[in-house]
C-alpha cells in the first residue's frame, strides 16, 4: 500500500457508511442499522476535518493533523503492533494497522472534551488538543 493508496483508504472510512442488517432468528423482524460518517479533506490533503463519526453527530468538528505522507508512515510504525493485536499478518501488517488506526481513531474521538478538536498522531494513538500543533 503506497502513501496515496492508504490516503485515499482514510478518506473513504471516514466519508462512507456502512450498513447492517440483523436477522433475529424467528423473534421479530430484521432491523437494519445504518453507520455513516461525515469529513472533507482540507486543501492541500493536510488533514481531515470530521463532523459525524460512526453515526455519531460530533458537537464540534474535529480535525485530524494527517497527510498522506505521515499517514504511510503511522500504518508502517503500527504494523507489528496490529498483527500482534490481531493475529493476523496481511499485506505486510498493514490491513491491520488500518483497523489499529482506527480503534485509536474512535477512543480519541470518544474521549476528546469539549474544545480538544485537533487530534495529532501520539505514542499509543492520538491525542486531542485544544490548539493546532506547531
Amino acid at each position: 500500500m503506497d502513501e496515496q493508496e492508504a490516503w485515499d483508504w482514510l478518506v473513504r472510512e471516514l466519508t462512507g457508511g456502512t450498513e447492517v442488517t440483523v436477522h433475529p432468528g424467528g423473534a421479530g423482524a430484521p432491523v437494519t442499522y445504518r453507520a455513516t460518517s461525515r469529513a472533507e479533506v482540507l486543501p492541500g490533503d493536510r488533514g481531515i476535518r470530521i463532523s459525524c463519526f460512526q453515526g455519531r453527530e460530533l458537537e464540534e468538528p474535529l480535525v485530524l493533523h494527517l497527510d498522506p505522507p505521515s499517514l504511510a508512515a503511522r500504518l508502517r510504525d503500527l504494523a507489528e503492533d496490529a498483527v500482534g493485536a490481531f493475529g493476523t499478518r496481511h499485506d505486510e501488517g498493514l490491513e491491520e494497522a488500518c483497523s489499529l488506526l482506527m480503534v485509536h481513531l474512535e477512543e480519541t474521538v470518544e474521549t476528546a472534551r469539549p474544545g480538544e478538536i485537533h487530534l495529532v498522531p501520539a505514542r499509543g494513538g492520538f491525542d486531542s488538543l485544544r490548539e493546532p500543533p506547531a
